[in-house]
């Protein structure tokens, strides 16, 4: 485990070796923009980096588009002049984030997991994660945290599911949506293992 841990954080160092101009471009947007919506700046690093590998030009086959690989109608909604330019696609996709965070606010969540719900509404919109939010709540599982509410995720997946009145939008494989939210997380573990000052 240790020769394992030990490797993930060489491969770490050498991205952020090699990021080190694209960092220089892009610190202080990062720092700037998760303390609008009170996080580490390293939560938003990470997103970024599963997002998009820190590649500016990024552009996903569904049109995403930029660091936060912004599909073409946020771009379109916040107006966006260059979708690609950092500080814009980075402004942009916290004010989403900030949205659907602020659309968590009430449901009695630790701010951890305000997170993992942010995380998961960011990568598989928010009216599915609330399909299964009130899934979760029927079938009697702790529905203030992440790690309960995937657990209904397979039933999400099932024909029968259009008959349950908690969920709205019916059908949900949501196995991308669960890899998404350790990612980001192992990613955020690992940025603060190379990077430990805030």
């Amino acid at each position: 485990l240790n020769k394992k841990v030990n490797m993930n954080l060489i491969i770490w160092q050498k991205v952020f070796d090699m990021a080190t101009v694209f960092s220089d471009k892009v610190d202080a947007i990062l720092k700037e923009k998760a303390a609008e919506l009170d996080w580490d700046w390293r939560m938003l690093a990470a997103i970024v980096y599963q997002e998009s590998r820190f590649s500016i030009k990024s552009e996903s086959h569904k049109g995403a588009k930029g660091l936060m690989q912004l599909m073409p109608a946020v771009a379109a909604k916040y107006e966006l002049e260059d979708p690609v330019d950092p500080q814009q696609n980075i402004d942009a996709g916290v004010k989403v984030l900030a949205k659907i965070k602020s659309r968590w606010d009430d449901s009695g969540l630790s701010e951890a997991e305000l997170i993992n719900f942010t995380l998961a509404s960011y990568n598989a919109g928010d009216g599915r994660i609330k399909d299964c939010w009130r899934l979760a709540r029927s079938k009697g599982y702790d529905a203030t945290r992440w790690d309960e509410v995937k657990k209904v995720i397979p039933l999400m997946r099932d024909d029968s599911i259009k008959n349950e009145e908690s969920v709205k939008l019916g059908k949900f494989q949501g196995r991308e949506t669960i890899m998404y939210v350790e990612n980001v997380m192992s990613l955020y573990r690992s940025i603060c293992s190379i990077h430990p000052e805030k």
